[in-house]
C-alpha cells in the first residue's frame, strides 16, 4: 500500500468514524423534529465513507465491486434522507405525507437493486475494470443509463435542500440566521464536490464525494454543538411562533420587517414574504395607528384601534426591544393581541352597571357618583350649582288604570323628552 493510498484510506476512515459518531449522538434526540433524518443521513455517509475506504484498500475487481455494493447501502438513500432532513429542518413537516416519503425512496430502492444485480443487465455500470495507471489501483467504471438517473436525483435533492435552506435564511429573524447559515454552508460543500467529480476535474477515478459529505458532517457537528441546531431553534421557534394567536412582527433597528407570523398577516392584510426587508412605514401605510406606534420607538404597552375592512378592532399593542449578548439593540418585536371581544364586553358591562335598563338613563348609584364629581368641581372652582327635582304627576293612577306596561312606557317617554332637552 502506497503512502498516497494510505492517506486517502485513513481520511475516509476518519470521515466514517466522525459521521458515525454524529449519527450516534443524534440518536439520543431522535424524537425531536429533523434529528431522525439527520441521524440516518450521517449513518448513510458513514457507510459510504467506510465502504469506499475498503474499496481503495482492495486490489482485485471482485473485491472492489463487493465494497462498492456496501457503499451503495448508504449512497442510494442519501438524496432521500437529505430532502427529508431539509424539509423537517425548515418546519415543513406537513409536506412529508406517507405517499411523498414513499415516492422519495422509489429511486433509491431501484438504484440499490440495479447496482447489486448489475452483472445481469449492466443498466447501472456498462463496464467495470481496475485502473492501474496511477500509484494505486482504482475501480474504473463506464456509467450506464440508470447511473445518470440516480445522479440527477442526487443533484435535484441537493438543489432542493439548498433552496429550502436559502429561503429559510431569508425569512428567518436575524437572531436565528447563523444556524441556517451553518446548514446552508454544509449543504453546498458536497454539492460542489459532486459536480467536480462528475465533470472529471478530480484526480483520476477517485471519488471525492464522501469527503465532501464528511466535511459537511463536520460543519453540521460544529453547528450542533455551537448553536444546538436541533435543540430548539428555529424548528421549535416555527411551531411556537407560527402557532401563536397573537400577531407578531420582528423589525430591525431601521424598522424594516424581518419576520412575522400568520396571525400578523390576518391583522395586516396583504402582508407577505415580499414585504420582508421593506420599511414598516411603507408596509403599514394603510394602518397609520400601528405605524405611528412603531415609529415612536416607545417600548411598552398601549391600547390600539385598527380599522379592518370598515370595522373597528381593538388591540393590546406591545413593543419590546431585541438585544444581543452584548446588550446591544439589534431590533424590536411588535406583539398585537386582539382585545375586541373584551373591550365590547366591558362596554356592555359598563352600560349595565351605570344605566337603568328600562329608561336607558343613569341609574341611582351612577347618578350619585357623577353628582358628587360635579359638586366637588363646583366647590373647587367656586361655581354655582342648580339641581332640578321633578316628579311625574298621577303616575300611580296610570299604573293602576292602564297597567305596568303603560307605566313603563310613560317612564320611557318622560326620560326621552328630558334627554332631548339636555346635553
Amino acid at each position: 500500500m502506497g503512502v498516497e493510498n494510505a492517506v486517502y484510506i485513513i481520511a475516509l476512515f476518519i470521515a466514517g468514524v466522525i459521521t458515525g459518531a454524529l449519527a450516534l449522538h443524534a440518536s439520543r434526540g431522535c424524537a425531536e423534529t429533523g434529528v431522525r433524518a439527520f441521524m440516518c443521513l450521517m449513518a448513510a455517509i458513514a457507510v459510504y465513507s467506510l465502504g469506499y475506504a475498503f474499496e481503495l484498500s482492495s486490489t482485485t475487481l471482485t473485491e472492489m465491486l463487493f465494497w462498492s455494493k456496501i457503499e451503495y447501502i448508504g449512497i442510494s438513500v442519501l438524496p432521500a434522507f437529505w430532502i427529508i432532513m431539509a424539509v423537517q429542518y425548515v418546519g415543513k413537516d406537513r409536506w412529508l405525507t406517507r405517499p411523498v416519503v414513499f415516492a422519495l425512496f422509489v429511486i433509491p430502492a431501484i438504484t440499490f437493486i440495479l447496482h447489486c444485480t448489475d452483472s445481469y443487465h449492466h443498466l447501472y455500470y456498462s463496464a467495470a475494470s481496475v485502473n492501474t495507471d496511477g500509484p494505486f489501483p482504482l475501480l474504473s467504471i463506464t456509467k450506464g443509463p440508470f447511473y445518470w438517473v440516480h445522479t440527477s436525483y442526487i443533484n435535484l435533492s441537493l438543489l432542493c435542500g439548498n433552496i429550502l435552506f436559502l429561503q429559510k435564511r431569508l425569512q428567518t429573524a436575524t437572531v436565528f440566521r447563523r444556524q441556517i447559515t451553518v446548514m446552508l454552508t454544509g449543504s453546498l460543500i458536497p454539492w460542489a464536490v459532486f459536480i467536480i467529480y462528475l465533470s472529471g476535474k478530480g484526480p483520476r477515478d477517485l471519488d471525492l464525494v464522501p469527503f465532501g459529505f464528511a466535511f459537511a458532517g463536520l460543519i453540521f457537528a460544529w453547528g450542533l454543538f455551537r448553536y444546538g441546531l436541533f435543540d430548539l431553534a428555529p424548528i421549535a421557534r416555527d411551531f411556537v411562533f407560527e402557532g401563536m394567536r397573537d400577531g407578531v412582527m420582528v423589525l430591525d433597528e431601521q424598522n424594516r420587517i424581518i419576520d412575522f407570523n400568520p396571525a400578523a398577516q390576518k391583522i395586516v392584510q396583504n402582508l407577505s414574504v415580499n414585504d420582508i426587508g421593506n420599511s414598516a412605514e411603507e408596509v403599514l401605510k394603510h394602518y397609520p395607528e400601528l405605524e405611528n406606534k412603531i415609529s415612536s420607538n416607545e417600548f411598552g404597552q398601549a391600547e390600539l384601534k385598527i380599522t379592518q375592512g370598515g370595522q373597528l378592532s381593538y388591540y393590546n399593542f406591545r413593543l419590546w426591544p431585541v438585544k444581543n449578548r452584548r446588550n446591544r439593540l439589534i431590533g424590536k418585536t411588535v406583539v398585537l393581541t386582539n382585545t375586541t371581544e373584551q373591550v365590547l364586553l366591558l362596554d356592555k358591562m359598563r352600560i349595565l352597571a351605570n344605566f337603568d335598563n328600562l329608561t336607558k338613563i343613569f341609574n341611582r348609584s351612577y347618578f350619585l357618583e357623577l353628582s358628587q364629581e360635579e359638586l366637588s368641581r363646583a366647590k373647587r372652582y367656586q361655581l354655582p350649582v342648580s339641581i332640578i327635582i321633578m316628579d311625574i304627576d298621577h303616575f300611580k293612577w296610570v299604573n293602576d288604570t292602564y297597567g305596568h306596561k303603560a307605566g313603563d312606557l310613560a317612564l320611557q317617554t318622560v326620560a326621552g323628552v328630558c334627554k332631548e332637552a339636555l346635553r
